[in-house]
């Protein structure tokens, strides 16, 4: 035991070949699969609050049951297993290898562990910055708007909505997929519309900053029927074969009717609503009509990409500026080194 390296999802990405380690977590994935000798494998997915990490567990993989104290040997041919560590605290034994020049990881042991000691929510992975000081700028906005779209979003973001908008994930795997990811995604693409309706206005297009704002705000208020958390971030049925533009429509209408919300302004938010995504192919029914859905839909759209640019992993083509081929954005990425500073 001596000769392994604790580490963390995100601390894993520094060994080398050969290292052994030794981590904790939460199998969020187990796939059975079998080699060409017909001897069954499984692809699992472990997560903590730093991250994710796929590794594979070979039919010689040891499976224990460690929540006692001592360990239990447990067959993964029976039918409980491997399901038995789906979705609770585990401890994993690994290596890192490399195959055709990317790095890859072997769990050889496996340890179910007391949920007492080691509670579930200290492996979940949230946002990076603090909620309250998400709070705290999300509130900041709705004030700076006039008072009936200032009343109309204290209405909607108060209760159990807004319990549910700052907890939920933006998304399941994308972008944003962990507690607090909405709150966190929302108010990026809020800033960011912000800031471009100041500057074309300031050249002389007239952009409703208020409803840029209110739009930013209220554009995935859909996402809170569409994801859970169970623990972590996953699709609800009408999330699924719904969508979170269709039903956050729906209840931003009901919403607004019951506020008796000015016919116009609720025109101008809904339409930004139904075409945040900027094209048909994307999910939008309507394609951005006005200056302030053109805004939040570029905004949305830039925060998703700038997202999948920050967070690429390491390659597989010996370049780790290179990303691999992205498909949600249809592109690699190119991370450069650090700039020179001229003196």
């Amino acid at each position: 035991m001596s000769d392994m390296v604790p580490a963390t999802t995100s601390q894993l990405r520094g060994l080398v070949p050969g290292e052994r380690f030794k981590i904790m977590g939460v199998l969020q994935q187990i796939k059975s699969r079998s080699d060409k000798n017909k001897r069954p494998f499984w692809e699992v997915v472990l997560v903590d609050s730093e991250g994710s990490v796929e590794a594979k567990v070979w039919s010689d993989g040891k499976w224990w049951d460690a929540r006692a104290g001592e360990r239990l040997p447990m067959e993964p041919s029976s039918p409980e297993m491997p399901g038995a560590f789906l979705n609770v605290p585990v401890g994993a034994i690994g290596t890192v290898s490399e195959f055709r020049g990317r790095q890859q990881f072997q769990f050889s042991e496996l340890f179910l562990l007391d949920p007492e000691k080691f509670p579930i929510g200290g492996f979940i992975q949230s946002s990076p910055v603090p909620v309250e000081e998400m709070e705290d700028e999300f509130r900041s906005m709705i004030e700076s708007c006039r008072p009936e779209v200032r009343g109309f979003l204290e209405k909607v973001f108060q209760g159990e909505t807004w319990k549910k908008f700052r907890e939920m994930p933006a998304a399941v795997t994308h972008h944003h997929a962990y507690v607090h990811g909405l709150l966190e995604h929302t108010l990026a693409v809020t800033r960011s519309a912000r800031a471009l309706a100041r500057s074309y206005n300031g050249s002389g297009v007239d952009i409703d900053l208020d409803v840029v704002t209110a739009g930013g705000l209220l554009h995935d208020i859909g996402k809170i029927d569409s994801y859970r958390l169970d623990p972590f971030p996953s699709m609800t049925i009408p999330g699924t074969v719904i969508d979170h533009i269709a039903l956050g429509f729906t209840r931003f209408s009901r919403m607004a009717r019951e506020y008796g919300l000015d016919e116009e302004l609720e025109t101008a938010l809904g339409h930004i609503l139904v075409s945040h995504h900027g094209r048909k192919e994307y999910g939008s029914p309507v394609l951005p009509a006005t200056p302030e859905a053109m805004v939040v839909s570029s905004a949305d759209e830039l925060n998703f990409i700038m997202f999948c640019w920050e967070t690429f992993p390491e390659s597989g083509n010996a370049e780790p500026s290179i990303s691999d081929f992205h498909p949600s954005v249809g592109r690699r990425f190119w991370r450069p080194g650090p700039r020179k500073v001229e003196e």
